[in-house]
C-alpha cells in the first residue's frame, strides 16, 4: 500500500494545484511513469548532501536545493522525514515559491500538477535549520507521457555561508502572531547568504548549524561538533558523512561565528582567536583562491547585563583578519539587529537589509 499522500499549503501560478486528502486517488493517477531515484544526474543539487547505501539522497543542512527539468502535467515526490514539520519551498518556472509540508516517516508528494503537458523547472529548496531533521528523498516520479530533460546547469559563480542559525535563516519566515519557536519560521532560501548569491548570480550553500560556535554552543558545551566539526560533514549530525570539498570549491565564502561563543559571556580572547585563525587556515586548505569575509553578528550587543560582548566580538574579529594577513581575508562590519519580542534573530526583512550591506563589499572585492 502507499503511503497517504500530503497537500501543499497553497497554490502555485500557472499550475500546481493545493491538494486536500479527498484527492488522494486522483493524485495516485497522475504518478504512472517509472520513478526516478533521487541520485540520478537528471537531478542538479545546490548545497551539501550525502547518499545511503540504498542510492538515496539525505539532506541536513538548510537550503539545499533540488533542481529538476521535465516535460509533462505531473511530478511527484517519495521522501521519508526524520520529524514532521519539515519543510519545502517549491518553485515552478521561477515563479513565487510554495511550501510543502513532510510529516514524519515514508510519505508521497504531488508537487506539480497541470490540465497540459508542457516543458517546466522545479527548484525544491529545504527550509528547515540543520537540528530541526533530515529528509531523505526517495524517488521521483511524472504522470503519464512525462519526459525528463536534462538537469538545469547552475552559475558559474560559487559562494559558501558558514554560520548558526542567524546563517541558517531562523526567524526569516516570522510572521506576527506566531509561536516565534515554530519550525515553519525558518527557511534558509530567505537568509541573508541565499538572498545575496541570488543578487549576484552564484551557486550557494549553508553550512551553518544554529546554537553552535567556534569554541562552544550557546549552553557553553564544548564537546559537540562545533563549526570546525560540522564543517567537515555532508550531514551536520552524522560523523560518518563526510563531505569531500572538492566537489564545491567556493569564490567567497562568508563567515558569521561568535553570536553562540559569547551567549554565556565573553569568551578568553587568545582561546577564541587562536581556534578561529585555525578554522579559517582549515577553510583556505579548501578553498585556496576564495575571498574570506568575516562578519559581526548581528544578534550581539552591549548592555549593562552581559558586558561589552558586540564590542569585544568585534575587536577579536579585527585581531583573527590582522593575524591572517591575506588581502583574501577581509572584515565585513555588521550592525546590530532586534529582531522580534521574545526572539532576537533577524527576520526576513533585516535578512535583506544584511544582504544589502554586504553587496557592495563583495562587488568591488570579486568585480562581480
Amino acid at each position: 500500500m502507499k503511503p497517504i499522500l500530503h497537500f501543499l499549503f497553497s497554490a502555485i501560478p500557472g499550475g500546481l494545484i493545493g491538494l486536500t486528502l479527498s484527492a488522494v486517488a486522483t493524485a495516485a493517477a497522475v504518478a504512472s511513469t517509472p520513478p526516478m531515484p533521487s541520485n540520478n544526474p537528471a537531478i542538479t543539487y545546490e548545497g551539501r548532501y550525502a547518499v545511503d547505501s540504498a542510492g538515496e539522497v539525505q539532506l541536513g543542512f538548510p537550503g539545499v536545493t533540488a533542481h529538476l527539468r521535465f516535460r509533462g502535467s505531473a511530478l511527484t515526490l517519495r521522501a521519508n522525514a526524520s520529524d514532521d514539520d519539515l519543510y519545502f519551498d517549491v518553485s515552478v518556472d521561477g515563479a513565487a515559491p510554495t511550501l510543502l509540508a513532510l510529516h514524519k516517516g515514508a510519505g508521497e508528494y504531488v508537487i506539480f500538477h497541470s490540465a497540459a503537458a508542457a516543458e517546466h523547472t522545479i527548484a525544491l529548496t529545504r527550509r528547515n535549520e540543520s537540528w530541526q531533521g533530515t529528509v531523505t528523498l526517495l524517488d521521483f516520479t511524472l504522470g503519464v507521457g512525462g519526459e525528463w530533460l536534462s538537469a538545469p546547469v547552475l552559475p558559474q559563480r560559487k559562494m559558501m555561508f558558514i554560520g548558526d542559525s542567524v546563517t541558517s535563516g531562523e526567524l526569516t519566515a516570522y510572521e506576527a502572531g506566531r509561536d516565534t519557536r515554530a519550525k515553519i519560521n525558518s527557511n534558509g532560501r530567505l537568509s541573508y547568504g541565499m538572498i545575496l548569491a541570488r543578487r549576484l548570480g552564484a551557486q550557494c550553500h549553508l553550512v551553518s548549524y544554529g546554537g553552535r560556535g567556534i569554541i562552544r554552543d550557546w549552553q557553553d558545551i564544548r564537546d559537540t561538533r562545533n563549526a570546525p566539526q560540522f564543517y567537515e560533514l555532508a550531514l551536520p549530525d552524522d560523523p560518518a558523512a563526510r563531505w569531500d570539498h572538492r566537489r564545491y570549491v567556493p569564490d567567497a565564502i562568508g563567515i558569521q561565528l561568535g553570536t553562540n561563543d559569547f551567549s554565556q559571556g565573553i569568551p578568553d580572547q587568545n582561546e577564541f582567536v587562536n581556534a578561529y585563525v585555525e578554522f579559517i587556515e582549515k577553510v583556505r586548505r579548501d578553498a585556496p583562491d576564495a575571498l574570506i569575509f568575516v562578519m559581526d553578528s548581528p544578534m550581539v550587543g552591549d548592555d549593562a547585563n552581559r558586558g561589552p560582548r558586540r564590542t569585544a566580538l568585534h575587536a577579536y574579529l579585527e585581531q583573527i583578519v590582522a593575524r591572517a594577513r591575506s588581502v583574501k581575508i577581509i572584515l565585513a562590519p555588521l550592525p546590530h539587529y532586534p529582531g522580534v519580542p521574545g526572539n532576537t534573530h533577524p527576520t526576513g526583512q533585516e535578512h535583506e537589509a544584511i544582504a544589502a550591506e554586504l553587496e557592495p563589499l563583495i562587488r568591488r572585492t570579486l568585480g562581480w
